[in-house]
């Protein structure tokens, strides 16, 4: 087998541990979820199509994130996730994002179509927060501030500039997955793709590193989520779950110093956050929307096509990404 792409031993049962845990008390946690009356408010939507396709989902449990972050996190820990700084501050990321979104969550049942934190306030503290886990993850690096290339497999080193682009890696990544999030099954499908990608793609910064436990743990939590989350759902991931579980990918993808990777085996996250940026701006600048509704799934879905229809064909967009990313790690 090549030395580009490896898949060890470890990673798969700890992938299959964290997959089976979160898939076996994935329907005790809903119902406790229901208990604690943690369900989906109801959203008045600015457009009457997507409106009416998303009728059907207030009143479903949400903040499901929790139980994927927990199983992930306790996978992680009997797995050797800790072993080293560079894990610990995985688990910064995760924890500290999630509870960036668990608090945005909690503030959405203030009332109907509550919105939760405002978006300055937000970026704010994931920016602060980004900075913090950036130098952290600098300061442990074996290499700090050294970055694979697509296009060369010397790679690159940037100094301490590495510390403000990796703290935008995290918060990019972690937006990106709470935007795709909007339909059943889609982010954690999208999420266990990539995250998966990371595994097969054997960075010399990741094998045997805790890095590679952290991307099992979390992209199996994430497989064994959609049993309960898959279309109809019975439980969403909430904000706590989506920018816990971004912030998640993107700190893995710096501890394989791998972040530029993103752009082809996260593809479909690039593509749901630059939707969003290209309407905003063509809404403000000149007046005019570009897509029917953003983020990008709902253009398609106002557009007619089915959501569990749409929700696959956007998981086989991100693998032929990330079969494209592989492809051109090899042939570099």
């Amino acid at each position: 087998m090549s030395a580009t792409i490896q898949l060890f031993g470890r990673e798969c049962l700890i992938f299959l541990a964290s997959s089976a845990v979160c898939a076996a008390a994935g329907p005790s946690f809903v119902r406790w979820l229901r208990g604690a009356r943690w369900l989906q408010p109801e959203r008045h939507e600015d457009c009457p199509s997507l409106q009416k396709t998303q009728a059907g989902k207030s009143g479903t449990p949400t903040m499901g994130g929790l139980l994927v972050l927990g199983v992930a996190v306790a996978v992680a820990a009997f797995s050797g996730g800790f072993s080293s700084r560079s894990g610990w501050m995985i688990f910064a990321a995760v924890a500290g994002f999630g509870a960036i979104g668990w608090i945005d969550d909690l503030l959405k049942f203030r009332g109907p179509n509550g919105r939760g934190l405002r978006t300055w306030p937000k970026l704010v503290a994931s920016f602060g927060l980004g900075i913090v886990l950036a130098w952290g993850l600098y300061a442990c690096a074996d290499r700090p501030g050294h970055m694979d290339l697509p296009w060369d497999e010397r790679g690159m080193s940037v100094g301490a500039a590495w510390i403000p682009f990796a703290a935008l890696v995290m918060v990019g990544a972690s937006h990106a997955v709470n935007l795709t999030d909007g339909m059943d099954g889609l982010a954690a499908g999208c999420l266990v793709v990539t995250l998966s990608a990371f595994l097969l793609g054997g960075f010399a910064a990741f094998r045997g590193s805790p890095a590679a436990v952290w991307a099992a743990a979390l992209a199996g939590a994430c497989a064994g989520f959609l049993w309960i989350n898959s279309y109809p759902a019975s439980v969403f991931l909430g904000d706590v779950g989506a920018i816990g579980l971004g912030a998640g990918l993107g700190a893995v993808s710096l501890a394989a110093e791998a972040p530029l990777w993103l752009l082809l085996l996260g593809g479909i996250f690039v593509a749901e956050a630059l939707s969003v940026m290209a309407q905003v701006a063509s809404f403000k600048w000149f007046g005019r929307r570009i897509f029917r509704v953003a983020p990008l799934h709902h253009h398609f879905q106002v557009g007619g096509i089915p959501e569990p229809k749409l929700v696959v064909r956007f998981w086989l967009a991100n693998l032929a990404l990330v079969l494209a990313g592989l492809a051109l790690k090899e042939m570099r």
